[in-house]
């Protein structure tokens, strides 16, 4: 159990990285914070549910072992998801929707200075009226 416990252990502090620094390979630039964000409560909610399961397990079984073989399923299954990863094209694929959330916000704000420009000239006009009173 114990060489089983260090493998684990040792394993999880480089996986944690590794995966950590793909995902912010193919993040779209400017995007950072919301999807760090999301990383963040995604990492958050595996600290609930994994104890959870890990605890039914050992509920219904009545020992610890059949837990560790979760754990190593849930640590090895992604292993072949992570490999077929194009990280150049999802950073192309990034830089694309970077692209389009560039021109939504740009979009946005050439509405509200339109608007602002609209009630800034309503609010001239109000300023006259009021003055020729």
């Amino acid at each position: 159990m114990y060489p089983l416990g260090f493998v684990y252990g040792f394993v999880l502090g480089g996986l944690s990285s590794y995966c950590r620094s793909l995902f912010g390979e193919l993040i779209p630039p400017g995007s950072e914070a919301a999807f760090y964000a999301l990383y963040a409560i995604t990492d958050k909610g595996s600290s609930i549910f994994g104890p959870a399961i890990v605890g039914a397990i050992v509920d219904r079984t009545g020992e610890i072992r059949p837990a560790f073989w979760f754990l190593a399923a849930l640590v090895g299954l992604p292993a072949p998801l992570i490999y077929f990863v194009d990280v150049d094209r999802g950073k192309e694929e990034g830089a694309k929707l970077a692209e389009i959330i560039e021109g939504f916000k740009s979009a946005e704000a050439s509405e509200s200075q339109s608007l602002h420009e609209e009630q800034g000239l309503l609010a001239s006009e109000n300023e006259e009226d009021e003055s020729r009173w």
